[in-house]
């Protein structure tokens, strides 16, 4: 046997047996089955190693195998490691679930549990669907989905309501099937659709044709390659030697014209346009890092540009028509510029950009309102919306004083008329999931969270270990490969937890709470993912075989003829 903690042994299991009573079953010792499960060589605590490296650490196989190099003296192959990790997940899903009972005494006393649902999934795979208390920070459920639908969708709720009870309350996105069977699964239960995913769904409906238009505006500039080759071409001026910082911070510094004027040099000149070229391409990256559509890089681009290209344009800049050196590195950044700024696409940029900050008005009015994503926020895509609680009256008042200022403005403002109506039928169709986040239990007051940023940010470790383990940016197999289960580990992260369900926090309190499942449990469990896995596709070595249907053809001739005899 190989164990960390005991390092490589011998097990020897000396079996007591009665001669008078052949029926009954030999003693055995249990000592051995609480270091290894049977049948196996390494121990429990080997597997906890993996499964927390693998899940919690996010470490390669790579790393892991090193590890246990040095720990043991030995190599674990690869393909033990994965099926290990794929081990670990099972054992810690029949744990969670064997564990309910003391969760919910726990759950009990927070008062109570508020229900997230949400579903992440990359394009052709299936659906994990994952079902969080918010007030704990808990994963409760974690399935496997063939689609987000009403059906699949009630059959995960109404598991969750069997083993941990009714919420106080229900949070989730705008799908219209979570909205359907959270009311049928927990009829009178409020309900909330979250704030982040209302605001960027209407976001996107106002911007995303005017995104698009803009963006493809620019490539056909080649404004952004030019201006890379531009930045690419002027690094060895941007830091000059001995300097230790931009040249545009010696330019800034300067106090007078006079002052400005002894830094003129054409290398200074040359440092200048670098970190002009580099604002430019910025206004991609620097936005309040909340993406789409709550950030506008392209029309912020625009306008950058337009700012940059008015100094150069200006009347009292001036400059042969053929120069070289530092004028000339000057004149071919205008002349990059300029096709935005005054070429053939300029009343094109001008018309969308007009557009977009007539749209960008009624937007920020609406975001305001919804009090979500504030400018100078420094959350990010974590931002849960303002701090201070409104009453549900007060915020219901505040939302409906937009609504009807905004219907009066596109009777009046054709040109508006599209983002008001569509933030009005948004605000419509949501309007009784919005209001009413304190919740009153007993003498205490639960506020509901108004975002579902706490499942967003557990989809994205998810995404971000599956990325750093096999270097894919599309993920479409690693979530079809991914066990029904995974995102429960991440409750290890969480010491109440650990406490409450391993009795410890540390590696041997969970392999000792391992060697206490019944190994047959964990073996049924993966050979259920197992089947559930290849029955949602064909494996992999027959989707690329061009000649399937014809190696499948006389099987099916055969098939037809005897299933027609048999009728």
């Amino acid at each position: 046997m190989i164990s960390l903690r005991y390092g490589k042994f011998l097990a020897i299991e000396r079996q007591g047996y009665c001669p008078i009573h052949p029926d009954v079953l030999p003693a055995r010792p249990a000592e051995l089955d609480r270091i290894v499960a049977p049948g196996a060589v390494l121990a429990y605590d080997v597997l906890v190693r993996v499964g927390l490296a693998r899940w919690v650490e996010c470490r390669q196989f790579a790393e892991i195998q090193a590890d246990l190099a040095r720990r043991l003296g030995i190599v674990v192959p690869t393909r033990t490691l994965g099926h290990l990790a794929h081990k670990f997940v099972a054992y810690v899903q029949s744990v969670h679930r064997e564990s309910v009972r003391l969760l919910r005494r726990d759950m009990t006393k927070r008062g109570g549990y508020i229900l997230h649902v949400d579903g992440t999934c990359e394009e052709g795979s299936q659906v994990l669907l994952v079902c969080l208390d918010s007030l704990s920070a808990q994963v409760l459920e974690s399935r496997k989905v063939g689609s987000e639908s009403t059906a699949e969708v009630r059959r995960v709720l109404a598991a969750v309501r069997r083993h941990w009870g009714v919420p106080l309350a229900v949070v989730h996105d705008l799908r219209n099937a979570l909205i359907t069977a959270a009311r049928e699964v927990f009829p009178g239960v409020p309900q909330f659709v979250c704030h982040y995913h209302l605001a960027a769904d209407v976001g996107k409906d106002i911007f995303g044709t005017s995104v698009d238009r803009l963006r493809r505006l620019v490539r056909r500039t080649k404004l952004r390659p030019k201006l890379g080759a531009l930045c690419r071409a002027l690094r060895p001026f941007a830091v000059p030697e001995g300097l230790g910082t931009h040249v545009v911070a010696r330019v800034l510094d300067g106090s007078s014209r006079q002052d400005l004027r002894d830094r003129v040099t054409p290398e200074s000149a040359k440092g200048t346009v670098h970190a002009l070229a580099s604002w430019i391409l910025a206004a991609l990256r620097t936005d309040g890092g909340y993406g789409f559509p709550f950030d506008l890089p392209y029309l912020r681009l625009y306008e950058r540009v337009l700012d940059v290209h008015k100094i150069l344009d200006a009347p009292r800049v001036r400059w042969p028509k053929k120069c070289r050196g530092a004028l000339g590195v000057l004149r071919r950044f205008k002349d990059i510029l300029a096709p935005v700024a005054i070429g053939e696409y300029r009343e094109d940029f001008r018309h969308l950009a007009a557009q977009m900050r007539r749209d960008l008005k009624v937007f920020e009015r609406f975001r305001a309102a919804l009090r979500i994503c504030p400018r100078g926020g420094r959350h990010r895509r974590n931002d849960e919306g303002a701090s201070s609680a409104l009453s549900p009256q007060t915020h219901r008042d505040m939302l409906a004083k937009v609504r009807t200022s905004l219907r009066r403005k596109a009777r009046r403002d054709a040109a508006a008329a599209r983002a008001c109506t569509i933030v009005v039928d948004h605000l419509d169709k949501y309007w009784d999931l919005l209001f009413g986040h304190a919740i009153r239990k007993g003498r205490r007051t639960l506020l509901v969270p108004r975002t579902n940023n706490c499942e967003e940010g557990l989809f994205r470790v998810i995404k971000r270990q599956c990325r750093r383990l096999h270097g894919r940016g599309h993920l479409a197999r690693d979530v079809d490969a991914m066990a029904a289960g995974t995102a429960l580990v991440l409750n290890l992260r969480h010491e109440a937890y650990r406490a409450t369900v391993y009795g410890g926090h540390d590696e041997q309190a969970i392999a000792q709470r391992f060697s206490q499942v019944d190994p047959r449990t964990v073996a049924s469990l993966m050979k259920t993912w197992r089947r559930e896995r290849l029955a949602a596709r064909i494996p992999r070595s027959f989707e690329s075989l061009k000649d399937l249907p014809q190696r499948l053809a006389t099987f099916i001739a055969l098939a037809s003829d005897q299933l027609q005899r048999a009728d």
